[in-house]
């Protein structure tokens, strides 16, 4: 199987994952958008939540060692209003109180993505996932590695996914 279909099958499981999660937590569909190469290292959100990972992907008796990450970023309106559904309260500027909510949405992504992940043939190890607040900041994203952005629009407002994927050492 080529690097492009396995990173196509890679990414599958977290836009499924990310669909669930939104639907049973933040209590708001999401409706994903044609997927596009993304060309820089600028968020298109204000609010991002960042979780590396690697692992072995096992194709035919062959273990191929890959990096990826999982970004995923809102615009301030759209992070309050997820952060309030989610903690059903209602917050209109950024805080401590709600710094950590993306953190939380990537890890129970992360955490549905892995089960299908592992049936797929790919193990996974997790970093901790870290927040990163502010327009226009920038995303540091593994050498070598293709990213996809995948903009979603919900009922709480527009989002964007990014996943980016590489295998070899």
């Amino acid at each position: 199987m080529s690097k492009e279909k396995n990173f196509i099958e890679f990414s599958k499981p977290f836009i499924d994952a990310a669909k669930n999660v939104f639907e049973t937590m933040v209590f708001t569909k999401l409706s994903p958008q044609k997927p596009m190469i993304k060309k820089d290292n600028v968020s298109k959100g204000d609010v991002s939540a960042v979780l590396g990972l690697s692992g072995e992907m096992t194709k035919d008796g062959t273990a191929i060692p890959y990096r990826a990450m999982l970004v995923i970023s809102w615009p301030y309106e759209t992070y309050f209003k997820v952060s309030s559904a989610m903690l059903m309260d209602t917050f209109t500027e950024f805080n401590d109180e709600i710094a950590d909510v993306g953190g939380e949405i990537c890890n129970m992504i992360m955490g549905n993505a892995k089960r299908e992940l592992n049936g797929m043939g790919y193990s996974s190890n997790m970093a901790i996932p870290s927040m990163i607040e502010g327009a226009a900041h920038n995303i540091k994203y593994p050498n070598g590695t293709v990213v996809i952005l995948i903009p979603i629009t919900s009922a709480h407002g527009d989002m964007y996914i990014e996943i980016c994927y590489t295998e070899g050492d």
